[in-house]
């Protein structure tokens, strides 16, 4: 049985109050990007849990389908390309912008599923329409341009539904200067609190390679909406009995 997050489904697993259990655990599930293996008791001793009378015990397995997300590498620099490489290990639709023909390329970008070559105009500050119609609420969005990151936030910082993640590959100082321009030209707060900055999880990187692993970590982590935590932190190894 295929379950939605809206509850729509397709099949079923025989009705009645158990299929309307396992839709409620199935969106769970679905909202935490969790599976789990979960029992039913079909009891026939009127116990409070009991979703039936024909005796012993259903069990479930839920699993997360999950398509492809899409990164979206606005400025295809030096973290764009190792970014662009290990993106595309993790399957996911990747789409890279540049103003600069001679970065905007399938050829520097072979894992890219499109490439977009976006106009800048520097004394105007204006950014002709990047192509955002793929951008939705399972998109995650890494800005990293030499020059144009403000107008290029100012557009999608204002998306609706919001992308999962927008990040900016940016000092602090950078970041609060950019955040105070996007607050001049009319962003809420709510859509500027939508940008992390300086993008990834802290790794100590520092070279082009070590920024892009950082940045995916932190974007895996926002879409398994995990902890950032060491394993060995969250998942102590059990002591044996003695």
């Amino acid at each position: 049985m295929l379950v939605w997050p809206d509850g729509r489904i397709f099949g079923t697993v025989g009705g009645a109050s158990l299929e309307h259990k396992v839709i409620g655990d199935a969106r769970e599930a679905l909202a935490t990007r969790h599976g789990r293996l979960e029992s039913y008791p079909l009891t026939t001793g009127g116990e409070p849990d009991s979703l039936g009378l024909c005796g012993g015990v259903v069990e479930v397995h839920i699993e997360i389908l999950e398509s492809p997300a899409t990164l979206m590498i606005v400025g295809a620099g030096h973290v764009a390309r190792p970014l662009a490489r290990m993106a595309h290990e993790l399957g996911m639709h990747l789409i890279v912008i540049d103003d600069r023909p001679e970065y905007a390329s399938p050829q520097a970008f072979p894992e890219a599923d499109s490439v977009a070559l976006v106009g800048y105009d520097q004394a105007t500050e204006s950014l002709d329409p990047m192509p955002l119609d793929s951008v939705g609420a399972d998109a995650y969005v890494v800005v990293a341009t030499w020059g144009w990151d403000e107008p290029a936030l100012a557009q999608i910082l204002r998306l609706e539904p919001p992308p999962a993640y927008v990040g900016l590959v940016a000092s602090p100082t950078k970041h609060r200067v950019i955040r105070e321009r996007l607050a001049a030209r009319g962003l809420s707060e709510a859509e500027l609190d939508r940008l992390r900055s300086p993008s990834g999880l802290d790794l100590g990187a520092e070279t082009p390679a070590e920024i892009a692993l950082s940045i995916l970590a932190e974007v895996l982590m926002v879409r398994r909406r995990a902890s950032g935590n060491p394993l060995s932190l969250s998942r102590p190894a059990k002591a044996k009995a003695s």
